[in-house]
């Protein structure tokens, strides 16, 4: 996905904690920013993967990502695919 959408490091750090239901003030702690940052980074998450809500970004994650691999028997471990 990263790739895909040409995410930045830190927007890619900003996803998979969206995505893990962290709320903006507990990615921010994380992320050692803003929760202002933080905002700024999803709203270019969004506009980048073209999707307007937390749940669509999540959703699309899925669907593109983890439901193909599931069909596969595939399982990604630290980002790599892994056959079953």
């Amino acid at each position: 996905m990263i790739a895909a959408y040409e995410l930045s490091p830190r927007e890619a750090d900003v996803t998979r904690l969206v995505a893990a239901g962290l709320a903006t003030r507990d990615t921010a702690a994380r992320l050692h920013l803003s929760p202002h940052t933080v905002r700024d980074h999803i709203k270019a998450i969004f506009d980048k993967v073209g999707v307007t809500t937390r749940g669509e970004l999540v959703a699309k994650l899925f669907v593109e990502y983890t439901e193909p691999l599931a069909a596969e028997n595939t399982v990604r471990v630290f980002g790599d695919p892994i056959t079953l």
